[in-house]
This record gives C-alpha cells, structure tokens and sequence, in this order.
C-alpha cells in the first residue's frame, strides 16, 4: 500500500511518498520530491506542472493520496498564497485515485495517540511526510 503526502508551500508542491511492506513496517520511497511553477499565470507553466505531477502519480501508482489543508481565511503572513491554492486545484484534478484535503489539527490529534516514530528524509518534508504518514496509519 502506498500514499503520497503533499504539503503546497507558495509555488511549489512537496511529495513524499511512503509504503507499508509485508511486515508492516512504512518506509520512504525515492520517489519523493518536489514540483513548482515559476509563474503561475503563463499557462504553458501550468499545463507543465499538471502534466508531471499527473505522470508522477501515474508512475507511483498510489493507493491513497493526502493534501495538507490551509486556511482559506486566514489573513497577514500566515495567510496561504492565491498561487497554492491553484496548484492545490491542479493535483485535484488527476482522476485515477481520490485526493483527501487533510486538516493539521487532525494530524496533531492522531499524533497525540500514536508516537512519532519515523522520520521524514529531510526536515522541509516534515508536513507531506505527517500527511502520508496518517493516511497508512489511520
């Protein structure tokens, strides 16, 4: 089984995918990497980053895939960028597998129950990694 987490920070999309083998142990794929657009309002940048996030999704062949939800509402630094929110659009739009927003309060509540016990590979990869974690686990 395996799920990919994503985490969109301004312009671009972190992925780490995580897969549970035979002995139920949940390991880090290579597969894991990032996708950005340099200006969101030239369309050829767009079609792109559709175009290789759906190959990269059609490449892992996930069973489950996890988007970390922001705050549409909230205002002033903490405020989500327009240009995240188009990306966030794009992923939902890939057909062969459900997309599921996730709420970080969710995930603090699941590791309120379940210790942390691994790791992502590297630090910027802490929240996709929270999202694909708490999709297997859950």
């Amino acid at each position: 089984m395996k799920a990919i987490g994503i985490q969109i920070k301004s312009n671009e999309a972190i992925l780490v995918v995580l897969e549970i083998n035979n002995a139920g142990i949940i390991i880090q794929t290579n597969e894991s990497t990032k996708f950005d657009i340099y200006d969101p309002s030239k369309p050829n940048q767009v079609r792109q980053f559709h175009d290789q996030i759906n190959s990269a999704f059609d490449s892992i062949a996930p069973s489950q895939i996890g988007v970390m939800a922001r705050n549409a509402k909230a205002k002033g630094q903490r405020a989500p960028s327009a240009f995240s929110f188009k990306l966030e659009g794009i992923i939902q739009l890939y057909e062969k597998c459900d997309i599921e927003l996730i709420w970080p309060q969710s995930i603090a509540a699941f590791y309120k129950k379940n210790p942390r016990l691994q790791q992502p590979r590297n630090k910027y990869q802490q929240d996709a990694f929270d999202v694909a974690f708490y999709l297997l686990k859950r």
